[in-house]
């Protein structure tokens, strides 16, 4: 994938000022997006950009400014494949990441438990790494990936399927609370009760629930449905639901120097998600932002310590150019 040397440089869009290292983080997890795209050409697999990927494609052309991840979406039918395609098809240096992963290290690699693609630094050198992500230094360039599951027509049925989608994330993200005020087993029990099964307390319990709570949200077909979802929005947002045929047809958008998939009714599909979405909400993602300002520090130490006496992006540019290597 080409990039110009301007579209690293900083600049302002809409009022928001994004940094180089931003646009390099951006330029690797376009690298990523297109390695899952490819699989999934092949396959005959169709995704689409998802959430504010998708808000960003249609309103900005690219990312929106304050956001710093991409994220795309499969119906379940289609997700699941992926699942098994991709340790099978992955090239050398990605792994897939997630509840379904192969190890324990990969499970708990992704930021949220349903699937994630990136470079697994164990797999790279660190001056092929530069030079291939484009000058981004951090470890694990990738996208998330998310299922979009059928909303059953019977109200029941969906309340029901809420709430134990509901209560089995409420459990997990409250894990460590419980366990220390000594509640995690009635926990347990609780949730066994309403779901009707039986929780092996011998083995990896929380990636357990997760697959769970993702069979749950896969219990119903195209057939039983007039909407779909991603549940990990739904169960916070009623509002969050599609109508099933919007995301029959795949349309190609511009997205920064690239091309990426949406649902041919995109329109109607952001409307329900964000209402007014032509409207910019200035902010940043819906997480610490930039994600990988944790780690700024430690690379500075690194850079130090290789001897290098330039600026952090000076030391980019020098190694994925191929002029320093460390």
């Amino acid at each position: 994938m080409q990039f110009t040397q301007n579209f690293f440089n900083p600049e302002i869009r809409e009022g928001f000022e994004i940094s180089a290292m931003m646009k390099r983080a951006w330029a690797a997890q376009m690298e990523v997006l297109q390695v899952v795209a490819d699989i999934c050409k092949k396959n005959g697999l169709e995704y689409f950009a998802d959430w504010g990927t998708l808000l960003g494609a249609v309103r900005h052309q690219g990312f929106i400014p304050w956001d710093d991840d991409i994220d795309i979406c499969l119906k379940r039918e289609d997700y699941n494949r992926l699942i098994s395609i991709l340790p099978k098809q992955l090239p050398h240096g990605f792994v897939m990441a997630g509840m379904y992963a192969g190890t324990e290290r990969l499970r708990l690699a992704a930021e949220v438990p349903q699937l994630r693609v990136m470079a697994d630094e164990t797999l790279w050198d660190f001056n092929d790494y530069m030079k291939y992500f484009h000058g981004f230094p951090y470890q694990r360039a990738g996208i998330d990936i998310f299922p979009l599951d059928y909303i059953p027509k019977e109200d029941e049925f969906a309340d029901i399927q809420k709430i134990m989608i509901k209560q089995g994330t409420n459990l997990l993200g409250n894990w460590t609370m419980l366990e220390s005020e000594g509640k995690l087993e009635e926990s347990l029990h609780a949730y066994e009760k309403l779901c009707n099964v039986r929780i092996d307390r011998q083995g990896d319990v929380k990636n357990w629930l997760w697959k769970l709570t993702d069979a749950i949200a896969s219990l119903y077909h195209k057939e039983e449905a007039e909407y779909i979802t991603n549940y990990t929005f739904w169960i916070e947002k009623d509002g969050y639901k599609m109508k099933k045929e919007w995301y029959d047809n795949v349309v190609m958008l511009p997205f920064e120097n690239i091309e990426i998939a949406a649902p041919a009714m995109y329109h109607e599909a952001l409307t329900a998600q964000f209402g007014d979405y032509m409207v910019p909400v200035k902010g940043a993602a819906d997480h610490d932002y930039p994600f990988y300002g944790h780690m700024e520090g430690e690379l500075k130490k690194q850079i130090k310590a290789v001897g290098f006496h330039g600026s952090v992006e000076e030391f980019c540019q020098a190694v994925s150019s191929g002029r320093l290597r460390v």
